[in-house]
């Protein structure tokens, strides 16, 4: 009951974070680009008209992300939860703040247990691998269609689906060199960072020790990591991405690596946003003979990164092995 309670307090402090980075941010970026409130909030509605906006909504992106879900996952780490020391047989263990419950957390949240730095080079590897079956699984959801009983959903899902594209393609026109430069920030460090921090270090750990099973709470997790971002049409494969990100954090115990491999994504496809169709990497699409050449490729993308996945857990295995038999 103390992790469902925890949970439903986390969305509290996350959607009242949320709010106000949002509000907080557009005020500020009002002042120092001397742009009336109101007037920014009008031409945020169509700011593909606004070209001269792009600068001000990464940077009020990269705001809404560090005090959201940055925000919320420390002050709840710290103050709803406290690190502890005090148990002789678990170690360093994260408890619940005695004026909520007086129970110990089974699983920490933010482990960062010393990872071996060939590991990082092989998940730059499986970052790449990765991508074809990404853009598979993308161009396969893409083409899902509802029978005439759901049409209104399907229309409210194309909606945010288009909004999100417009926002993306906005975002990612760059037109200087130090606009790319923030836009990378923002869009690949930024976002692998706090997401990773908020999704895999803190609601993973708490839906492991809810369910007392961690396949559970890595897929649990990507499944509501990919929602909060209401594109149902690249659905499968955030969340399949969100479930690579959440099997590195259990077998590493080392929160950098997903952080590592989520900035790494992210980078790679702003890489390629700028030199493919825009189009095309936004919304895939997979027809004829090209179906046929694609799939194949997708599924050996995927055992190539099943392969990386265990090759990577049998070598953080003998490394606490190794550690545990030197002391």
């Amino acid at each position: 009951m103390k992790y469902i309670f925890s949970l439903f307090l986390l969305l509290l402090i996350t959607v009242f974070a949320l709010v106000a980075a949002q509000f907080i941010g557009m005020g500020l970026i009002s002042i120092a680009f001397d742009i009336p409130f109101m007037e920014f909030t009008s031409k945020m509605q169509n700011m593909n008209e606004y070209p001269e906006l792009r600068t001000p909504v990464l940077i009020l992106q990269g705001f809404t992300q560090v005090f959201s879900f940055l925000a919320a996952a420390l002050f709840f780490v710290k103050y709803v939860y406290k690190f502890n020391q005090a148990s002789p047989d678990k170690g360093a263990v994260h408890v619940m703040n005695p004026k909520l419950a007086q129970h110990f957390l089974e699983e920490p949240f933010l482990q960062r247990y010393k990872t071996p730095a060939f590991i990082f080079l092989i998940v730059l590897v499986l970052a790449v691998v990765a991508f074809p079956a990404v853009w598979v699984t993308g161009a396969l959801n893409g083409a899902v269609e509802f029978p005439e009983t759901l049409k209104g959903l399907e229309t409210w899902m194309k909606t945010q689906e288009d909004n999100a594209q417009t926002l993306t393609l906005f975002m990612t026109d760059f037109s200087s060199p130090l606009q790319a430069v923030l836009g990378f920030i923002v869009i690949a460090i930024l976002a692998g960072l706090t997401e990773e921090i908020f999704f895999r270090g803190v609601v993973q750990p708490l839906f492991q020790n809810l369910t007392k099973n961690k396949h559970m709470a890595v897929w649990i997790t990507a499944i509501i990591f990919s929602a909060i971002h209401f594109q149902f049409y690249g659905f499968i494969p955030r969340m399949l991405l969100g479930a690579l990100f959440g099997y590195l954090y259990i077998y590493t115990n080392n929160i950098t690596v997903p952080i590592w491999a989520h900035i790494l994504n992210n980078g790679l496809t702003l890489i390629m946003f700028l030199f493919v169709d825009k189009e095309m990497l936004n919304a895939p699409k997979i027809e004829g003979n090209d179906l046929l050449t694609m799939i194949p490729l997708g599924i050996l993308s995927f055992l190539l990164c099943f392969a990386i996945l265990k090759f990577i857990k049998k070598k953080m295995e003998t490394e606490v092995e190794e550690n545990v038999s030197k002391k």
